[in-house]
């Protein structure tokens, strides 16, 4: 028997030829570790810290350290090809843009509350009572009746 693996290519036998492209010590292994370690204690720690809107910015940036080392040193992209660091740090890319998106929906969404007695759809459903208010409020027994009963456009 020979030592080579051999495997099977469109019905033929082929030599199998393994490389380990990137062995990395045990001590390396150990020091991303310890960083983790490190860096989900002052995850805890900036926790308790009253940073308000920076908490997040704060949080995500931790985070993305943290995912920094997990992918660069268990995951070898470190000492992979560039093709495949661009592709994972396209995505990355793309995944910031929609959360991105999504943190400025967020944040705008409130200026609709603000502006809500001026659409004429609310004043005619009689969801804005007084023109005048610039926040909604409860509806009176009479409106919310006359909304029940189907009465209204």
């Amino acid at each position: 028997m020979s030592s080579s693996a051999k495997a099977y290519v469109r019905g033929r036998a082929a030599d199998v030829h393994e490389a380990h492209h990137h062995v990395m010590p045990v001590k390396k292994y150990l020091q991303v570790f310890g960083a983790l370690m490190v860096l989900t204690v002052l995850t805890v720690l900036v926790s308790y810290l009253d940073l308000g809107p920076l908490a997040l910015g704060v949080a995500m940036l931790v985070a993305l350290i943290k995912a920094g080392f997990v992918v660069g040193y268990f995951m070898h992209l470190k000492y992979d090809t560039r093709f495949h660091a661009f592709v994972f740090f396209s995505t990355i890319l793309f995944v910031a843009i929609f959360f991105a998106l999504t943190f400025f929906d967020l944040k705008t969404r409130d200026m609709m509350n603000t502006t809500w007695d001026s659409h004429q759809f609310a004043k005619d459903a009689g969801l804005v009572e007084r023109p005048e208010l610039k926040d909604t409020k409860p509806l009176s027994p009479e409106i919310r009746a006359k909304l029940e009963a189907g009465g209204g456009h």
